[in-house]
């Protein structure tokens, strides 16, 4: 339920530009000392220094950052909303003063995004999205065929599967329990974000079905895989996205997986039952039916560049991450790992921000790696 309020919430920050919290709208800066501010910093500079420029990969540079921002941030802390023990043990020692205060403080020093500190190329911002996972699945091809439509029999296409079915499936080779010496060869040294990655671009292909087979009766495969239709829809075309969508399959694939079931090879309960009493003509006539309909397209949005994403965020933070409204952190030349791990933490709602939860939700584990190398790298202006 969480998922769908938020999905729908995401589409209306996108599509309306998440009206009424543009970047050029001000709030008044809150009121603090400079120089007292500067004596409770001391007790922040083990992390983020003296002069808000931190060092550790994961802290936050605070040098420059709007005031009421980081009050805000403090107070957070303080009341325990936001996972982080040693912010929180801080913050409860902080006085309203000390926090305005130290706010006013890191606020009054030159703004990170103007200091230059080394933090790599800047990213193209219009790169094909797919562009990596299509160098990456290039191997994937000389099976799986172009686009993930296989056409070698006994082998079965990708392109149109669901995307946590094939999460599923790598990650059942990576941990053994999926018995296929080539796959698990090639899964081997892929990471969460390659496996994502390589399922959403394969489900975002339009699936082809595969060529007739030399055996087995379409027609009377209809009725043998009535108890199916439960799971994988009456035409192959299933909406669970956990379930495998068997329209357009290879048959000779499907009837190597069914036997595979049957016999316990394949570690399924609920599908060795079903199949378990299934003769021989009637598992290649069900493979037969099922090879026969046509697959349908998944309706999967195209991914966005990562200047598409910018150009999102930008509209509370600012050109290129460089926020004048004190309400949105400055992002450009922000750490690299600590933008990504706050992106993460709003993606998986560890942190509460609706807005922010919204926009990130729809991310990849890529995108949030780009998005995060993007603003990172913002030249010092």
């Amino acid at each position: 339920m969480r998922h769908t309020a938020l999905a729908i919430t995401a589409i209306g920050f996108i599509l309306a530009g998440a009206t009424g919290t543009g970047w050029a709208q001000q709030t008044a800066q809150p009121a603090g000392d400079v120089a007292a501010g500067k004596k409770v910093a001391e007790i922040c500079a083990s992390c983020h220094g003296l002069q808000g420029m931190s060092k550790a990969p994961g802290i936050p540079h605070l040098s420059g950052q709007h005031a009421p921002y980081l009050l805000k941030g403090l107070e957070i802390y303080t009341k325990g909303e936001r996972n982080a023990r040693t912010m929180h043990n801080t913050a409860e020692l902080l006085s309203e003063e000390d926090k305005a205060n130290v706010a006013a403080y890191y606020a009054s020093l030159k703004p990170f995004s103007e200091i230059p500190h080394g933090t790599g190329a800047p990213l193209p911002v219009d790169e094909d999205p797919f562009a990596a996972v299509r160098e990456a699945t290039a191997d994937c091809e000389g099976c799986h065929g172009e686009n993930g439509n296989a056409d070698i029999p006994g082998t079965p296409s990708l392109a149109g599967q669901h995307v946590t079915y094939l999460i599923d499936a790598l990650k059942s080779y990576q941990d053994g329990l999926r018995k296929d010496e080539d796959m698990q060869a090639f899964v081997e040294g892929l990471g969460s974000a390659d496996i994502e990655d390589m399922a959403y671009y394969y489900a975002a292909m339009a699936p082809k079905r595969a060529e007739p087979p030399a055996e087995g009766d379409a027609f009377a495969g209809r009725a043998v895989t009535a108890p199916c239709t439960g799971c994988h829809a009456d035409d192959g075309n299933n909406k669970d996205p956990k379930t495998p969508r068997l329209a357009g399959l290879d048959a000779e694939y499907l009837a190597v997986a069914v036997e595979a079931y049957r016999i316990g090879d394949r570690d399924h309960d609920v599908m060795r039952e079903a199949v378990s009493a299934l003769r021989e003509n009637e598992i290649k006539d069900m493979a037969a039916y099922y090879a026969s309909k046509e697959p349908k397209a998944l309706p999967i949005r195209k991914p966005l560049t990562i200047g598409e994403w910018a150009a999102r965020c930008n509209r509370c933070h600012g050109p290129a991450g460089r926020s004048t409204d004190s309400r949105f952190p400055i992002l450009a030349g922000q750490d690299e790992t600590y933008l990504s791990k706050t992106l993460r933490q709003y993606h998986g709602g560890d942190r509460s921000n609706p807005a922010m939860q919204a926009m990130s939700f729809l991310m990849a584990e890529s995108d949030i790696e780009k998005l995060a190398a993007y603003y990172a790298r913002q030249p010092a202006e």
